[in-house]
């Protein structure tokens, strides 16, 4: 089952991905734990569905999941052009290498289309999804999820104590 989406409610750093059990003494009292965020890189077969691609679709798995950042490129890897994206979105080919950027201002999280072909939607989890992409930096909901290319679906939320531990 998919975990719900989260969107910031306590400061992030950049580069914030420390243990969430790492505490430094502050005048006798520990320091508040730092929250972390991931991004799980969904193949959404509903998404596919309504897009338009004659590219079949993979096979639907577990998510890729990526420690996120306070400032995170959404792509496809390009070697050539020197792209390497924190949340690469793999073989989908309906994204742009520079297709988006995942944000936050350490209390809200954001996502912001880079001029991208395809276009970056923003919907619920529950109900219909986007049909119009978004323009400009969209602040994220607590529930929301991001799409793009032909069946890609990606979910910011608050990373566990053990996803750190194993993602580093």
């Amino acid at each position: 089952a998919e975990a719900p989406a989260a969107v910031a409610d306590a400061p992030v750093e950049a580069g914030d991905a420390a243990p969430l059990d790492t505490e430094e003494p502050t005048r006798g009292r520990p320091a508040p734990r730092r929250e972390s965020y991931v991004a799980e890189v969904w193949i959404d077969p509903d998404w596919y569905e309504v897009q338009e691609t004659d590219e079949p679709m993979p096979s639907v798995g577990l998510p890729t999941t990526v420690v996120l950042g306070a400032d995170n490129l959404v792509g496809r890897v390009s070697e050539s052009r020197n792209i390497h994206p924190e949340v690469d979105c793999g073989i989908d080919s309906g994204v742009s290498r520079r297709q988006s950027r995942l944000s936050t201002d350490g209390t809200r999280w954001y996502v912001e289309d880079l001029g991208s072909a395809n276009g970056t939607f923003v919907g619920p989890a529950a109900g219909p999804l986007p049909v119009s992409p978004i323009t400009g930096r969209y602040e994220l909901g607590p529930d929301d999820r991001v799409y793009v290319g032909a069946w890609t679906r990606i979910v910011v939320r608050k990373a566990s104590k053990e996803e750190i531990d194993s993602l580093g």
